[in-house]
């Protein structure tokens, strides 16, 4: 695969901001919320840089988040939530799928002919599906009602996605609507296997109902927050042009 020097720019550009945003005292990347609840924003610039460049740019800028992630659990944690992320199958992983999600999302929403995107998806709700068998009617988590619940969010949110996708394979989105789609597809993908992570590898492993108590806390903000400024930003960078007879893009 061919990298091209606007990719090496815009990887730089969207890796120094992850950087900036994650690097402690300030710790830009977290908005303070009502009840003591942080919006998080750093995944946005990998969500950008997908939308933008392609899915390697998306993995790239996702793997520095992650080992961002890692490092800051190390050298500077700020609370003990922030241990559990010295292992990187919950700080760098989930990280890897943020870009991917967005950009096949996106691409589906923009394709004339999105069938091999369709397959991917099919592939995810069948996969969904399996892990909710799995979860009910298997003793792989010894019968813990917790990782169950969380299992079973998990892959109906995962499920949902996919559904979503494929809807939007038979109906167009407008260029704005499909950025939208993205961030929001790349937030959920962030939020749902960061916190499975959590509940499935923590060490000692976190209550699942705390865990859906700060999915729902934090999903909604963040989702908004993401759709806002990467429309924002992929808008001007796309040129896209906004108005009350629809969206349309002059650079895709």
């Amino acid at each position: 695969m061919k990298i091209t020097t606007r990719q090496i720019v815009v990887t730089a550009a969207m890796v120094a901001i992850v950087i900036v945003l994650s690097a402690p005292p300030l710790r830009l990347g977290y908005i303070p919320f009502f009840l003591g609840v942080a919006i998080t924003v750093i995944h946005i610039p990998v969500i950008i840089g997908a939308i933008m460049e392609g899915p390697l740019v998306g993995l790239i800028v996702g793997l520095c988040f992650g080992l961002s992630s890692l490092m800051w659990a190390y050298l500077a944690p700020t609370g003990p939530i922030d241990l559990y992320f010295r292992n990187p199958l919950i700080a760098v992983l989930p990280r890897l799928f943020i870009g991917l999600v967005a950009y096949l999302v996106y691409r589906l929403a923009r394709a004339d002919k999105p069938w091999k995107t369709v397959l991917v998806l099919g592939i995810i709700l069948c996969l969904a599906v399996a892990a909710i068998v799995a979860a009910y009617a298997t003793p792989i988590l010894g019968g813990d009602a917790g990782l169950q619940l969380l299992v079973l969010i998990a892959s109906l949110v995962l499920g949902g996605l996919a559904v979503v996708g494929l809807v939007l394979a038979v109906v167009r989105s407008s260029a704005a609507g499909a950025i939208g789609a993205a961030a929001a597809a790349g937030t959920l993908t962030n939020t749902v296997l960061v916190l499975t992570a959590l509940g499935l590898l923590g060490d000692p492993p976190l209550p699942a109902a705390a865990l859906v108590a700060a999915g729902l806390a934090n999903g909604i903000p963040e989702i908004v927050a993401a759709v806002i400024i990467t429309v924002a930003v992929v808008a001007a960078w796309k040129q896209i042009e906004v108005g009350r007879k629809g969206s349309h893009i002059l650079n895709d």
